[in-house]
């Protein structure tokens, strides 16, 4: 019945009006998400993206236009393993959408929800789910979106839910989604030997986020500044760490966009290193809206503050 629709609006010359009214409806939690969705449904989806690339995923403002995003929604595709429970939770508890629902374990139940996590090689799956070890995630860590190899599982992800969604259409999500492919795999492909200098490099990273990033890139991180995952730097655990990185010879700290500055520089002065700092969302920086200039500017950052050769 779409199809025809569109079909008909063509023939009358009133296209792009009825186009807009039949495209999916798509809620995105984080602007990568925005990219990839964007770029799999094609002219068939209008996306609304929910986190700027600046914030801290984590303290994501929570704005009364979410709800209404979320509300018309037929589709709504976040990273999963509990990492925008602070604010999706919340809005899917307020808005009208039968299809969506929260739930504390899924984040988003329902025939709209698409978790972009299916499928992805889970790590640091937590020992005990005592809050006494800070903000920790049950299912796992849930940053797999830093490592660019998980790009093809979320983009496959999001292909196979929109083609359930709305199957009239699921042809087109699929040729959408192996051109992209066409074009992700071989910058995966030159990625892999862009970071092959940074093997076995050592390092520290301001907050437990970087673990996929780590087996992507061969970079150890021996340890982080917080005093656990959501608990601010002290002074002591601080010092512990600079004594530990001189110990191994590590000299690369890693602060992510968001965190304040101050106590990376300190401690990449105080072991002769340097900072590189990333972005955990696409738009972090400027010109880098897609997963794939994301991506690649993370990747840059490490290399230029490790000295490793390109």
């Amino acid at each position: 019945m779409r199809t025809i629709t569109l079909a008909v609006s063509l023939l009358l010359g009133f296209a792009p009006s009825a186009l807009a009214a039949n495209r999916l409806r798509v809620v995105a939690t984080t602007p990568e998400l925005v990219d990839i969705v964007k770029r799999v449904g094609g002219d068939f989806v209008s996306v609304d993206g929910l986190a700027r690339g600046t914030e801290d995923i984590h303290q994501v403002v929570m704005k009364p236009s979410f709800v209404t995003k979320l509300n018309r929604a037929n589709a709504v595709v976040f990273l999963g393993l509990t990492l925008e429970h602070s604010f999706l939770l919340g809005l899917l508890d307020v808005a009208r959408n039968n299809d969506a629902k929260p739930d504390p374990v899924k984040t988003c139940a329902g025939p709209a929800c698409v978790d972009c996590s299916e499928g992805v090689e889970v790590l640091d799956r937590p020992q005990t789910l005592s809050r006494a070890e800070g903000e920790i995630h049950p299912q796992g860590n849930p940053h797999y979106n830093l490592s660019p190899d998980n790009g093809p599982t979320i983009a496959k992800n999001v292909a196979r839910r929109l083609s359930e969604i709305d199957a009239a259409h699921a042809a087109d999500y699929q040729k959408n989604l192996k051109a992209y492919l066409a074009e992700l795999e071989p910058k995966i492909a030159e990625w892999k030997k862009l970071v092959a200098p940074l093997k076995g490099v050592k390092a520290v990273s301001y907050h437990a986020d970087v673990v996929y990033l780590g087996r992507f890139t061969g970079i150890e991180f021996i340890d982080s500044l917080e005093l656990k995952p959501g608990v601010a730097p002290t002074p002591t655990h601080v010092a512990k760490v600079v004594a530990k990185m001189r110990e191994q010879g590590a000299r690369l700290v890693v602060r992510e966009q968001h965190f304040e500055p101050k106590t990376s520089e300190w401690v990449a002065a105080q072991t002769g290193g340097k900072v590189a700092v990333l972005g955990i969302m696409a738009n972090a920086f400027p010109g880098t809206e897609t997963f794939i200039k994301f991506s690649e500017r993370n990747l840059n950052n490490l290399i230029e503050a490790a000295g490793a050769k390109k």
